[in-house]
């Protein structure tokens, strides 16, 4: 039901934009070699829930076929 749900929420186009500018924001950056531990740890938490998001997603969309 959950995935469903955002496989629809970000299905449409606003969706996609909002993905692509998670993406942009977390699994695409580089940190410099000389980033904190904390700063380490804070983009990997948010790596982790864009990559949750997109596997909810993917996991709605499978649900539809």
């Amino acid at each position: 039901m959950i995935p469903a749900a955002f496989a629809r929420l970000f299905g449409r186009p606003e969706g996609a934009e909002v993905i692509a500018w998670l993406k942009h924001r977390t699994m695409e950056r580089v940190l410099m070699p000389d980033a904190t531990d904390a700063e380490l740890r804070f983009l990997e938490g948010q790596r982790a829930l864009v990559n949750q998001i997109l596997n909810l997603i993917q996991q709605g969309q499978q649900e539809r076929k």
